[in-house]
């Protein structure tokens, strides 16, 4: 049996590297990482009424190349061993509750939703709003589209030219 927090922290490590090698065109692989917390040091800072942006999600800037990227979205990982993928034809489901709570999150904080999800023995998967496909010059990348929520392969994203 797999303890979920070291495979969500592995996933969250794993994600930040090749997120940075995509905003830096390969150069460097050091520019995200796992927030304070996973993000829970901004959620406890906003509660008392503190805004700490820059620790929001999952991931956090710790080089200037870095702040591109996590400025405007925020990020939200998980690597789960079943996301109910069928629940964007049902309108119901773990992946759904998940994506609505980050766009709640990421309203706080005046930034993009974003999640990226792995599903046992599938691709990981980046999710985001209309307005960060817009962003991202992803338009062509979609798979699937279901309400505001719009899905594309990780590694094909990842393939494209960070356009920011």
């Amino acid at each position: 049996m797999v303890n979920g927090k070291i495979k969500g922290g592995k996933k969250e490590r794993e994600i930040a590297v090749e997120l940075s090698r995509w905003i830096t065109h390969g150069e460097k692989d050091d520019c995200l990482w796992r927030s304070a917390l996973s993000g829970g040091r901004a959620t406890v800072s906003h509660r008392k009424g503190k805004i700490l942006a820059n620790q929001s999600g999952d991931l956090s800037a710790i080089s200037p190349e870095g702040h591109i990227l996590t400025d405007r979205f925020y990020i939200e990982i998980k690597h789960l061993k079943d996301i109910s993928l069928d629940c964007l034809i049902k309108g119901k489901g773990v992946l759904l509750n998940i994506w609505w709570d980050t766009e709640k999150k990421a309203a706080l904080y005046n930034k993009i939703p974003t999640l990226i999800f792995q599903q046992n023995y599938f691709p990981t998967v980046f999710c985001t709003n209309g307005s960060g496909i817009s962003m991202l010059n992803a338009e062509s990348s979609v798979c699937v589209t279901s309400g505001t929520l719009y899905l594309i392969r990780f590694d094909d994203l990842m393939k494209s030219v960070f356009p920011l």
